[in-house]
């Protein structure tokens, strides 16, 4: 594909009105796409991958800019980004204007924080909490994100999704988990107007995030609760291994989220599923040991997927962290008294930090002598997972 000046010039212009406005970058982006349907498929890809990689490396980049006394323009963000990430310079580019080498004697010179593009604070909770793993962490996390897909058994399987997709000129390849095959996306034809996606025969779900729900080990009869369900991913993913038979109780404290639950639910054929919002403490009170399965996929920093959404570190404080470890902890407390003694429960994240994994589930059992923690799972970008970042503790309720 040819990358021309006018496609970098509206890309340059949105990057700058997002800097100048601290808008979040997901929302703009939106944006830009819906004022340029005219953009081709090879076009919107590379707008995309620039735009995101720009936020990814924003505060590296403004490093670069500073020493080089270029303007801390949009074109400017864009340009170095090139360096950074090592692209090929347009031919129209006229490159004498710029020491390219020197940006890149400067990105080796530059400080951690700096080097790997975050707030000075965060790089100091993570190497604090992670140590010396935290750089290659550090390092994943600044990788562009995979698609992944998984594949809904109540209605398909690998085999006739992958050559359904395949018709449609959409490459995918199998990686096997623990607990069932996920589809890696290759390339993406309009992966979403696909005859399999349309049909309901898959949902995209990050290859990390797809090995939580059978952390639960739910069977089809089972009472289960998804009580912070958000939009529904792994509501979904619940009812595929319950089979459709059970009972499932989705809840959340925002209405909006569980009619996109309600959506998504019809179009992949889930029947088991009731939503319920959460308005105060007596909707959790009245819940109060009836399930066999709770699944408590909490409120988070959002570590773990950064590769997903990397504008999102130039959002969290320490003082939001705190915050949320302060929920975690009261969600923990509260929410688990909706487990049958017998059941079993699972604390989740998409976080890295172990002070919003392992310390709350410690702290958690050493208040509540009557659970014991039965497993957990790891992952981490760059150490032990090549997918996003993810925490589970799986519980039981003794008595």
């Amino acid at each position: 594909m040819s990358v021309t000046r006018s496609l970098v010039q509206t890309l340059s212009e949105c990057i700058e009105h997002v800097l100048d406005t601290s808008l979040h970058a997901d929302k703009a982006l939106t944006q830009l796409l819906q004022n340029n349907p005219q953009w081709s498929l090879d076009e919107r890809q590379y707008v995309v991958s620039n735009y995101y990689h720009i936020f990814r490396f924003k505060r590296l980049l403004a490093y670069l800019l500073e020493h080089e006394e270029m303007p801390l323009d949009g074109f400017g963000y864009w340009l170095t980004c090139q360096v950074v990430t090592a692209q090929p310079l347009p031919e129209w580019l006229d490159t004498e204007r710029y020491n390219l080498e020197k940006l890149q004697s400067l990105i080796e010179q530059a400080p951690q924080a700096v080097r790997l593009s975050l707030p000075d604070w965060l790089n100091e909770v993570a190497n604090e909490q992670l140590g010396e793993q935290w750089p290659a962490v550090a390092s994943a996390l600044n990788q562009s994100a995979q698609q992944y897909l998984r594949v809904n058994s109540l209605k398909s399987d690998i085999a006739t999704v992958t050559e359904s997709l395949a018709k449609e000129g959409i490459k995918v390849s199998h990686v096997a988990l623990d607990s069932h095959v996920a589809l890696k996306v290759e390339s993406n034809s309009h992966l979403f107007r696909s005859q399999a996606f349309q049909s309901g025969w898959f949902e995209m779900q990050d290859a990390g995030s797809q090995q939580i729900v059978p952390f639960l080990e739910v069977k089809p009869g089972h009472k289960v609760v998804d009580a912070c369900a958000g939009a529904g991913g792994k509501s979904l993913h619940i009812a595929a291994l319950m089979e459709n038979k059970g009972r499932l109780l989705s809840m959340d404290i925002h209405e909006h989220k569980l009619e996109t639950l309600k959506q998504r639910a019809k179009r992949a054929g889930v029947h088991v599923a009731e939503t319920r919002v959460i308005q105060n403490n007596k909707t959790i009170k009245r819940q109060k040991e009836k399930f066999d399965r709770v699944l408590l996929d909490v409120p988070c920093s959002g570590l773990g997927v950064l590769k997903r959404n990397p504008d999102a570190k130039w959002h969290l404080n320490s003082q939001n962290l705190d915050t949320l470890i302060a929920l975690q902890t009261d969600i923990l407390a509260r929410y688990s008294q909706m487990c049958k003694v017998g059941g079993k429960l699972v604390y989740a994240t998409c976080s890295i930090l172990p002070s919003e994994n392992e310390l709350q589930v410690e702290r958690f059992l050493e208040n509540n002598p009557n659970w014991q923690l039965e497993d957990s799972l790891r992952l981490l970008p760059g150490v032990n997972s090549e997918f996003d970042g993810f925490y589970a503790a799986r519980l039981v309720k003794n008595s």
